[in-house]
């Protein structure tokens, strides 16, 4: 069964599904559990200094350093968000997805499933570590580790730099899924894993069951047609 290359924009709205359903269960639980005050002061004057840049008020320079020392509190204020999301992703991509084998609520509609490159069973392990790059995971245990034991000048220096690594992996695996034959990302090839196509499974088992039944069919007429020679002979 060739079970290799789903549709590529059928993985890319799969995503963004899951992508949508994690970042509302995430701002609902965040709206409820966590005091937004200071992130959103902080967002504002991101916004705010955005405008300023914009309208020609402030130099390039004067919003970079504003920008990157406003990002810095943003980041510090909103850990509580971040650890929210952060683990309402591993819910929903490892512990859900590995439990109903291998598919989300993106995948599911999509006719998407994962699993292992080898056609072997996978384990929690695989679905967490192919998660790691592609569904924030990494990016926001980054941003928090590195928040809490940098101070501001070095956490402005180091984070960008992480941030944009994470960025060209993502650019890298985009380009993978799209142009490999077998659709596999580098997350996919760090986890050992791939994704495959039920709509196209289904389809070659009601193709492999016609086989079959035409074969039955084909060697019953056959015992047949023997038993009649026989009767013929005889």
């Amino acid at each position: 069964m060739n079970k290799k290359k789903p549709y590529f924009l059928r993985r890319i709205i799969a995503y963004l599904i899951d992508l949508i359903i994690v970042l509302l269960l995430a701002g609902i639980i965040s709206t409820i559990f966590v005091n937004n005050d200071n992130y959103k002061k902080e967002s504002n004057k991101i916004m705010e200094l955005t405008k300023s840049y914009t309208e020609g008020t402030i130099t390039k320079e004067e919003y970079t350093k504003e920008f990157d020392t406003a990002n810095y509190y943003l980041t510090k204020d909103s850990i509580g968000v971040t650890v929210i999301n952060t683990c309402i992703a591993i819910i929903y991509y490892v512990i859900l997805c590995y439990f109903c084998g291998g598919v989300t609520l993106g995948k599911y509609i999509m006719k998407l499933r994962i699993i292992g490159a080898n056609d072997k069973k996978l384990n929690i392990g695989h679905f967490l570590l192919r998660s790691l790059f592609v569904n924030l995971i990494l990016s926001n245990l980054a941003s928090i580790i590195l928040v809490l034991t940098l101070n501001k000048d070095i956490f402005i220096k180091v984070y960008p730099r992480v941030s944009n690594t994470l960025t060209i992996f993502l650019l890298v695996t985009l380009i993978f899924t799209m142009y490999r034959e077998d659709g596999r990302g580098l997350h996919d090839i760090i986890a050992n894993t791939k994704i495959i196509s039920t709509k196209e499974d289904k389809k070659e088992d009601i193709n492999q069951a016609k086989i079959i039944d035409a074969n039955v069919i084909n060697e019953k007429k056959t015992k047949n047609k023997n038993s009649k020679k026989k009767d013929v002979n005889k």
